[in-house]
């Protein structure tokens, strides 16, 4: 044989056995390693101990996976109960009339303390604005915040933590006008219920001493919780209404699925929540008592879809329930006067949506009712502000006696609001 041929037979096996060796070390390898996470077992069994475990690197999937465009889309009624011309000034499951409240782009828009109308950032402006349940705008301060880029409400009074581009981060509270400077290394601040803590990830560029925090909203009394390491990525702060978790955590359970565990205030052993799938993002129930999650598997196309699983006592991880319902949790709202949550479902997502939610673009999208005691599901609304317009739903929220719901357009940063009863 042609010592030249011989050569490049001996070359092409080579690459074969490299390329091998690349995917199984790199992609294939920690898929289905036990967890490193006390005691915990597949079961649910409590921990010994509450430390983050370092994460096994199969978690973010960065293949793009083709599928059948048909396989398991949710069904979803578009017909309108009305001619298009003309649209239901309440929600009854047909094209829904909604009406603009903020008709400049805003940010950060969130329930007024009281329940009663809303109060939001106006970007151009660089000021916070309030505005009542009859519509009457005011600013919340004559203090300007030019460039403000995370904000988040104190749940219980006229406080927030507010972010810049520089990575600077103060707390300001609106009704005194007293302004206090956090540490730049606080990252994912999010108050708890009550209002009275803070919980953050401490983020500096030795891992050594990235650490899950908490402290008073002023930066004083700061406790250190659990370590991070290489792990902030998969850490997210979501006090639970009792305040007894301060966040969740999700690593690779196998393949397909991840579990999720719960970090407690005092280092509590609560079982862990196990799912089909990946990309886990959590909402609360108003009582704590359960979570809306959503995750996506290839079933799904890789588009995200709503889970409902008791998440308390001995029961956290039990009586999970697939919903069937395309969508984030972000877009989801829970009702505090009854046993329902409203979500904003795109009536249609391409393929990888859950991979790449940039992908997802501009869609039309339905307003569901869930049944949070039977996850049964009912669809109440299609938003509809003019005859052409096309509408997505960013975040939404519910007025304090549920009559109105509000939510934000993703395309214009507007807010809307329509009527539920």
């Amino acid at each position: 044989m042609n010592p030249k041929r011989i050569l490049l037979i001996v070359l092409f096996v080579i690459l074969v056995l490299a390329f091998g060796a690349f995917i199984y070390f790199v992609l294939i390898r920690d898929i289905g390693k036990p967890l490193n996470i006390g005691n915990q077992n597949v079961n649910g069994a409590a921990n010994t101990n509450s430390s983050l475990p370092v994460i096994n690197g199969a978690e973010n999937v960065n293949q793009y996976v083709p599928v059948n465009e048909n396989t398991n889309v949710p069904t979803i009624n578009t017909t309108p109960s009305v001619n298009r011309a003309q649209f239901d000034p309440v929600a009854a499951g047909g094209e829904t009339q909604a009406s603009v409240i903020v008709s400049d782009p805003s940010q950060a828009a969130a329930p007024a303390v009281d329940g009663n109308g809303l109060r939001y950032y106006d970007a151009d402006e660089g000021k916070f604005y309030t505005i009542d349940k009859d519509g009457n705008a005011a600013a919340l301060s004559e203090q300007t915040f030019p460039e403000a880029r995370e904000i988040e409400w104190s749940p219980t009074s006229n406080q927030a933590v507010i972010g810049f581009p520089d990575n600077t981060n103060i707390l300001y509270n609106f009704d005194t006008g007293v302004q206090v400077t956090l540490p730049k290394e606080w990252e994912d601040i999010e108050f708890s219920t009550t209002g009275d803590q803070i919980g953050f990830l401490n983020l500096t560029d030795d891992e050594r001493a990235r650490w899950l925090a908490t402290a008073n909203p002023d930066g004083s009394d700061a406790q250190l919780l659990e370590p991070l390491g290489d792990n902030a990525d998969d850490v997210d702060v979501n006090w639970s209404p009792s305040g007894q978790v301060v966040a969740l955590f999700r690593e690779s359970y196998n393949a397909d699925g991840q579990e999720a565990f719960l970090i407690g205030l005092h280092g509590e052993n609560f079982k862990s929540i196990i799912t089909d799938g990946r990309g886990f993002e959590g909402l609360w129930s108003p009582d704590g008592s359960r979570l809306l999650y959503n995750v996506f598997n290839a079933d799904s196309r890789y588009n995200p879809v709503l889970h409902l699983v008791d998440a308390s006592g001995d029961l956290v991880g039990a009586n999970d329930v697939n919903l069937e319902l395309q969508t984030w949790v972000s877009r989801c709202a829970f009702s505090k006067l009854h046993t329902f949550a409203y979500c904003a479902v795109p009536q249609y997502l391409p393929t990888g949506s859950g991979l790449f939610p940039d992908a997802a673009g501009t869609t039309n999208d339905s307003i569901y009712r869930i049944d949070t005691r039977n996850g049964s599901k009912t669809i109440i609304a299609m938003p509809r502000f003019s005859e052409n317009d096309q509408y997505t739903v960013e975040s939404l929220f519910l007025s304090s006696d549920e009559a109105t719901l509000y939510y934000v357009d993703g395309e214009q940063s507007k807010v809307f609001s329509i009527a539920l009863q």
